[in-house]
């Protein structure tokens, strides 16, 4: 063996220790989603609800975490496994799928008792019919987000994303 070359066994043992680097990043980031973010969204949903309605308390945030907190992240679990999974058939009904379950973590925030199945039910009958209407509206914002470009995001920060999710809040409050 000259000096120049690295054995086989070395490059393989290289490569393995990235895989299981990026498998074990990729779990990591996957569980953070579902036992944090997924309940903190429930919460920030239910501020954002009571916010619609001038009745907005900051405490409201920790709402995913209380007693449903393991529904709500075996609820919102399902939903992201599902939109993964339709999305993998194809682009679009991925996106009509995330359009169906939209109101979801809404609706957990809004229903501390709903089960999962109710859950995925009452999303789907809220948004029939409404589906193109809400991404109509979806697209309303296209150019808030564009000036939010030229500001470099600066704008998107302090008004263009608050304001498209009280909308969302404001819809859920409209279709329930």
């Amino acid at each position: 063996m000259t000096s120049g070359n690295v054995p086989g066994g070395v490059v393989a043992a290289v490569v393995l220790a990235a895989l299981l680097i990026i498998i074990a990043v990729i779990a990591l980031v996957i569980l953070t989603n579902v036992l944090i973010v997924n309940p903190l969204l429930v919460g920030i949903n239910r501020f954002k609800i009571n916010a619609v309605n001038d009745k907005g308390n900051v405490s409201d945030l920790g709402h995913g975490f209380g007693c449903a907190y393991k529904r709500n992240i075996k609820t919102l679990f399902f939903v992201d496994l599902y939109l993964i999974l339709w999305s993998c058939l194809f682009i679009i009904p991925g996106i009509v799928k995330s359009y169906e379950y939209r109101m979801i973590p809404y609706i957990l925030a809004d229903n501390p008792d709903i089960d999962k199945k109710e859950a995925f039910a009452k999303s789907k009958a809220m948004m029939e019919g409404n589906k193109w209407k809400v991404f109509v509206l979806d697209l309303s914002f296209i150019l808030w987000y564009i000036l939010g470009i030229i500001t470099c995001g600066i704008l998107n920060v302090f008004y263009v994303e608050p304001y498209r999710q009280l909308t969302d809040a404001a819809l859920y409050e409209t279709l329930k």
